[in-house]
């Protein structure tokens, strides 16, 4: 009795095959149970062009299902406040990225000694990004870095800790390079206390 159940479990996990890219992302950003967020979040800047210098600033990302999201800038020196602008949609919310992105093929590199899905992707919408590399975790699907490659020749890259937040997997800590044909930083973002579910409203994504 035991081996024939072994034999029909085999037999069902050959006859699922695996899984497509498409799918694994979809795993990597899942929103069970989340209808939005809104967390606070803390930037370590470092700005290497057009100036050089180093300074804080605070946002609020907010994120509104299916696959809305934003950052908010609340506190930023006046100094850098010409480079960037109040608001911003953004990619980096996982929740995001099964609905804005078509995988087109899969490798399974290794990233810091754990094995990993690379993701080649491209934007459904966005003509201005060439390409995206999603790295998630082939243990439990869980969001590890993002590298958004541009037509012009810029790119964002972003490494991330995510944590499992009501079975979801959220930014705890993120290390950013933004390569832009106007500037060019490096930044820490260390994120605070999720709010699951509250009322988010529209105007927040309206830029």
């Amino acid at each position: 009795m035991k081996s024939t159940l072994v034999f029909a479990l085999c037999f069902l996990l050959l006859a699922a095959g695996p899984l497509s890219g498409d799918q694994i992302l979809a795993r990597a950003g899942s929103a069970t149970g989340l209808s939005s967020y809104s967390v606070p979040v803390h930037f370590d800047v470092h700005m290497h062009r057009p100036l050089g210098m180093s300074t804080g600033v605070e946002g609020i990302v907010y994120f509104k299902a299916p696959a809305r999201a934003a950052l908010v800038i609340t506190k930023m020196p006046s100094i850098i406040g010409k480079f960037f602008k109040g608001s911003y949609s953004l990619d980096l919310s996982p929740q995001t990225w099964p609905a804005k992105y078509t995988v087109t093929s899969v490798s399974q590199p290794q990233a810091d000694g754990a094995a990993v899905y690379a993701l080649r992707a491209v934007p459904k919408a966005d003509p201005s990004v060439d390409h995206v590399v999603f790295t998630v975790t082939q243990a439990d699907y869980m969001p590890v870095s993002v590298v958004w490659s541009y037509r012009d020749g810029s790119s964002i890259s972003v490494t991330m800790q995510c944590q499992r937040v009501s079975g979801n997997a959220l930014p705890q800590t993120e290390s950013i390079a933004v390569n832009m044909p106007q500037y060019g930083l490096d930044a820490k973002a260390q994120y605070g206390s999720y709010a699951l579910n509250a009322p988010v409203p529209d105007s927040v994504f309206e830029h």
